[in-house]
């Protein structure tokens, strides 16, 4: 009775396992004949209309880092600008990150310019610990920290500081 119990259990695992395999194939093949529109809010090419975004020129020479006066927030914690060109500083990778030779707390000072915050030091995604190195989610401060230009917006901004709150 055991023995008849298990190949019956046996044949219909078979079947049911058969019966979904060609119906996950029937499905398959009705989606890969069908046209799928992609919706969103963007309906065309990524870098379409990118030949109309404005060109940051720094004066001549590019404004040196430490010597140029960084734009007021938008609102108190909002990541500061960065105020000096960031030409041959970029792109930030691991094990090579310029902006740590002159912004670590322990130079900063000393060349007088802003230094990291203690924040930047904290593994938001290790408990929360302090760190004596950059934390890995502060590493690439271009993620936050964008160059500063004054140039006209390609769209316009409706954005109102919170400083009048």
């Amino acid at each position: 009775m055991k023995k008849l119990l298990i190949v019956n259990s046996i044949a219909a695992a078979v079947l049911v396992f058969a019966g979904c395999t060609t119906q996950s194939q029937t499905q398959n093949n009705k989606v890969s004949n069908k046209t799928v529109e992609i919706t969103g809010v963007r309906k065309t090419d990524l870098n379409a209309g990118s030949e109309n975004l404005p060109v940051v020129e720094y004066h001549a020479p590019a404004p040196i880092p430490g010597k140029v006066k960084p734009f007021k927030k938008s609102f108190s914690d909002a990541p500061p600008m960065i105020p000096h060109s960031v030409k041959g500083m970029v792109p930030i990778k691991v094990g090579k990150n310029m902006c740590l030779n002159c912004h670590m707390p322990s130079t900063a000072k000393a060349l007088g310019v802003t230094p990291m915050p203690a924040d930047h030091f904290v593994d938001n995604f290790g408990g929360n610990k302090k760190a004596p190195k950059v934390a890995g989610s502060r590493y690439f401060c271009t993620t936050c920290h964008t160059p500063q230009a004054k140039v006209n917006s390609v769209v316009e901004n409706k954005f109102e500081s919170l400083k009048n709150w």
